[in-house]
């Protein structure tokens, strides 16, 4: 591990991914609440049948589909985000660590 001497830019770096981790764990949680919502609207195109029925065309259309498929996308995309983050906050607590360690060996 390397001597950070200039912290800001892995700080920088760090706020970065932890931003980005944000935003895309914003987008699947609206996709993710939208899913009734799509659900919803297609129920309504089915009325004027029995709830049973209409809840099985409604849940096997195509747009109930693509919205589970984007809602898992954007929770994947914003998994790998906060791995991203997460590690970053692991890389930062390793350095401190290994600076900590280093200082103490130079004391004895």
């Amino acid at each position: 591990m390397t001597k950070i001497s200039d912290p800001r830019p892995l700080t920088d770096r760090l706020i970065e991914a932890g931003e980005s981790w944000a935003d895309l764990n914003a987008a699947a949680t609206a996709l993710e609440n939208s899913i009734e919502t799509v659900l919803a609207q297609i129920l309504v195109d089915h009325f004027d049948q029995p709830e049973w029925k209409a809840r099985a065309l409604a849940k096997s259309d195509k747009r109930y589909w693509n919205i589970l498929a984007d809602a898992v996308e954007a929770r994947q995309r914003a998994n790998k985000a906060r791995v991203r983050y997460d590690s970053g906050k692991a890389y930062v607590e390793l350095a401190r660590s290994a600076e900590a360690t280093r200082r103490q060996e130079m004391k004895l």
